[in-house]
């Protein structure tokens, strides 16, 4: 039978305890982080995603995040990204999706 000092369970206890309350805190630091600099108005906290691919048209371009491929339209008002990346936000409808808001890379 292995003999387990009572210091060894309470470094094991801290050492977990001290683990849990990294990934806690690094959960509630990203998914905040993630939406901190959108308006509210654009993404109600859920709507905004980053882009994966942008295709160009003649009058507009198409913005692909995950499943979902929406329609920008070139007269559409495009905000500066806070970082180097494309984010669109969008709200479903019942026939698809509808664009609220783009933010771009570059764009003063």
């Amino acid at each position: 039978m292995r003999m387990v000092s009572p210091n060894s369970r309470l470094f094991s206890r801290a050492a977990c305890a001290m683990l849990i309350a990294y990934f806690l805190k690094l959960g509630a630091i990203l998914p905040s982080h993630a939406h901190s600099w959108y308006p509210h108005y654009c993404c109600s906290d859920q709507d905004c995603v980053k882009v994966d691919r942008i295709e160009y048209v003649s009058d507009g371009m198409y913005m692909t995040a995950g499943q979902m491929r929406v329609f920008v339209p070139d007269a559409m008002e495009k905000r500066p990204s806070e970082d180097t990346d494309a984010h669109i936000c969008i709200i479903r409808t019942q026939s698809g999706f509808r664009v609220r808001c783009v933010f771009m890379p570059g764009t003063a």
